[in-house]
């Protein structure tokens, strides 16, 4: 009798985590989105989804609800969510999404500094740092060098 039989293969946790996360935003998110008429009532579906899901539940709707209203520019509902989101699953997001979200936040962070908001323009664009691609760090930092002097 082989003992190779018994022997278990390790599991690769983070496809294990993307597996139910696709599961959950494919039954639960899209059949939500394609329902809604108007801005999804992100904190009674987030209510839903974490009482279902729990922390994998909150991931999903953090994620959802941070694409969802930067596809639509809804600075609002994003700005809401994506501190959250990336303070506590900022190591799942993936890199080219960090980097989308770095660009929005960014573009946002110049339109509040331009609108006559600057404390709002400088903050949004220190938050756009940690998500950015290495590469683009010496020009936000510029950036918010030129922000804070007034330029």
């Amino acid at each position: 009798m082989s003992t190779s039989l018994f022997a278990q293969q390790p599991v690769d946790s983070t496809r294990l985590r993307m597996e139910k996360m696709n599961k959950i935003f494919e039954e639960e998110v899209i059949p939500y989105l394609e329902s809604r008429d108007s801005i999804p009532d992100w904190a009674s579906f987030g209510k839903h989804l974490i009482s279902l899901y729990g922390d994998t539940g909150e991931e999903v709707l953090l994620m959802s609800q941070t694409i969802y209203s930067m596809q639509r520019d809804d600075w609002a509902n994003f700005s809401a969510a994506i501190i959250p989101y990336a303070k506590k699953y900022g190591s799942n997001i993936p890199a080219k999404q960090r980097h989308a979200f770095s660009r929005y936040m960014s573009q946002n962070a110049q339109l509040l500094y331009q609108s006559g908001r600057q404390e709002d323009g400088i903050r949004w664009q220190i938050l756009a740092l940690p998500l950015a691609a290495e590469t683009e760090h010496a020009g936000m930092l510029d950036t918010i060098e030129k922000m804070k002097r007034g330029d």
